[in-house]
């Protein structure tokens, strides 16, 4: 009867501890999905804020007064219409928190770690990620008040400056965001390369570092007007191939860590709180 008791008892914690196994495996899954699902989303709405034809300074006296990054984003922005422009920022800024979704999904693929590894990338990259929809949004506020001084032909130096003086307040949350992304990339290259995580090692050739520069490769390196949409996409080309990645790989990952623990029922230990 005794031997029965104990068997039934570890029967029901096998059970209990396999459904628990399930269930935090789907959330990590669709965790990841909520990633891909936000790039997607920001993927259009770069298209609709930035892929236009760039106009010319003979059609928009205003671009005079800006070159490099600054002029080449106004150029895009200044043919398209007031809806497109709101279309593509709200894309980013209504599915801002699908990012930080997928930011816990990575926490869970590097927390195998130890803390010291595993949760100084995921708070590097989720400030970034809160950071971004700002910078998203603020991109409609820019294209419209170029709009807005072009629309008025006036020659007045303080209306001219008044883009540059968007862009300046823009690009600050953009390169601290760039800079938390990055120092992350850093990070969790060197949890993996210690094989603590459940990312397989080549994945340290896969951080978001690495995946915006191809981003930065795909959005410029297509010539003709194929290329043109995805001139200013290369951070959601960046994100979307990012995780993809993590969600196939950790897809994967907690496959096999479920059908181990199904074949070891008394080897099996959960998942990390």
């Amino acid at each position: 009867m005794l031997a029965q008791s104990t068997h039934h008892a570890q029967q029901s914690t096998h059970i209990n501890s396999r459904d628990t196994q399930v269930t935090w495996t789907r959330t990590v899954r669709l965790a990841g999905i909520c990633g891909i699902l936000a790039s997607i989303a920001w993927l259009l709405g770069d298209i609709l804020l930035l892929g236009k034809p760039m106009a010319s300074s003979d059609r928009y006296p205003i671009l005079g007064a800006y070159d490099g990054v600054t002029g080449d984003s106004l150029a895009a922005m200044l043919p398209a219409s007031t809806t497109r422009l709101a279309w593509g920022a709200l894309l980013g800024v209504l599915t801002g928190p699908l990012y930080l979704a997928a930011c816990w999904h990575l926490y869970r693929g590097l927390r195998p770690a130890r803390r010291l590894l595993s949760l100084p990338p995921f708070l590097l990259l989720a400030t970034g990620f809160v950071l971004a929809p700002f910078v998203h949004g603020s991109f409609f506020y820019w294209g419209q008040a170029a709009k807005a001084v072009h629309d008025s032909g006036s020659d007045s130096p303080t209306l001219t400056a008044l883009p540059g003086d968007f862009a300046t307040v823009l690009f600050i949350p953009y390169a601290l965001l760039l800079a938390c992304w990055l120092t992350a990339s850093l990070w969790m290259t060197v949890a993996i390369l210690r094989g603590a995580t459940s990312f397989p090692r080549w994945m340290c050739a896969a951080t978001p570092l690495v995946c915006i520069l191809i981003g930065q490769l795909l959005a410029k390196g297509i010539p003709g007007p194929a290329g043109v949409p995805l001139q200013g996409a290369h951070l959601s080309l960046a994100n979307l191939m990012f995780f993809t990645l993590t969600t196939i790989t950790l897809w994967n990952a907690h496959r096999r860590t479920a059908a181990s623990a199904s074949a070891t029922p008394q080897d099996h230990a959960g998942p990390h709180p």
